[in-house]
């Protein structure tokens, strides 16, 4: 069969709306061209954790997915199991999760904590059990900025980290111990997920302690003891 996609449909296909699609009725300008996207990695190979790093008390594969519990031994901290490619910068970052008992996140364009090679800090895709916290942004040991979007808001944050919620949007209930597709987009300082499909924050980030490039990590969360599963992580980035 001959192939005559054109541009706008081959980004369409990949990302199933316009790279940065406002979900209130606009878009935000792509100005790069085709060759920015490269080839899709895919981060686990469903068969063990190869290019992954944490504490082998608390992750496995199981069933075919990364299976993380602190059923069996409590966790004193927030603990992740850290991806060992290449930090990422600009980036499309998809998977499947389902968590029980507590809540998880993962983690995106974060560092290690000095002296804890399983803690992180940074920018984390939450999965919560309470529906505005669902594919919401928190700052994990950010110092004040906490929760920095909730679901449902597009939001731009200004050079002195003041928040403007530009449009919010009541978010629908999620059973998070059923499996989800969450999605990560960052182009410079504007991060985008997605929930199943739809956008679940849009962001402009120019407080002075954004973060524009780090390291990825899955999350098993302190305190109730809890499980998740990762499966499907599929991540393009998105260079020059």
């Amino acid at each position: 069969m001959k192939k005559t996609f054109s541009a706008a449909i081959l980004i369409s296909l990949f990302l199933g709306a316009p790279l940065f699609a406002d979900h209130h009725g606009g878009s935000h300008e792509n100005k790069a061209g085709l060759d920015e996207f490269k080839a899709e990695e895919a981060l686990f190979n469903g068969k063990d954790l190869k290019g992954w790093s944490g504490d082998a008390k608390y992750w496995s594969v199981k069933d075919g997915v990364i299976h993380g519990t602190t059923h069996e031994h409590k966790a004193n901290g927030n603990t992740f199991l850290v991806y060992q490619g290449e930090d990422v910068g600009d980036f499309h970052l998809s998977f499947e999760a389902r968590c029980f008992d507590n809540n998880s996140g993962v983690m995106f364009r974060s560092s290690l904590v000095e002296g804890n090679p399983f803690a992180m800090a940074g920018y984390q895709c939450d999965m919560h059990p309470k529906a505005p916290f669902t594919a919401m942004i928190y700052g994990e040991r950010m110092g004040k900025r906490g929760i920095i979007i909730t679901r449902g808001q597009k939001m731009v944050i200004d050079e002195n980290g003041k928040k403007k919620v530009i449009s919010q949007q009541k978010p629908e209930a999620v059973d998070i111990k059923e499996w989800n597709t969450y999605e990560i987009i960052c182009k410079g300082n504007h991060i985008i997920q997605k929930l199943n499909g739809k956008v679940a924050i849009d962001l402009i980030d120019n407080d002075p302690g954004k973060l524009l490039s780090g390291k990825i990590g899955l999350q098993l969360h302190a305190g109730e003891p809890m499980k998740v599963d990762f499966r499907n992580i599929k991540l393009r980035r998105l260079g020059n």
